[in-house]
């Protein structure tokens, strides 16, 4: 019997207590942890990486493979990293066109 350690979510009402220190605390990391993992889905608790890959499914995976066995449930956060800048820097930039937005 394989048993999931791993509750991404919860009642309404009642946000486990790393959930919003968790996304804080990849915000504040977003640029190393695109460095380092590239483009990819994350699954962090308590300020750490359990799990990386290429979907949600395959992170939650890897993050079940990760956990220590004496840890009980736990109660992580889902991230899709991706490149933010692509979309500011030009690749994606819409230049209006016609007579009604002339220079």
């Amino acid at each position: 019997m394989n048993i999931k350690r791993i509750r991404m979510g919860h009642p309404l009402g009642h946000t486990p207590p790393n959930v919003y220190s968790d996304f804080d605390w990849i915000r504040r990391h977003e640029k190393e942890l695109l460095e380092q993992y590239g483009e990819c889905s994350i699954i962090v608790y308590k300020e750490q990486v359990l799990g990386i890959g290429p979907t949600y499914q395959a992170a939650l995976d890897d993050a079940e493979r990760n956990l220590l066995p004496d840890a009980g449930e736990v109660t992580p956060v889902h991230e899709r990293l991706h490149d933010r800048r692509k979309f500011f820097s030009g690749y994606f930039r819409v230049r209006p066109t016609g007579s009604h937005f002339s220079d």
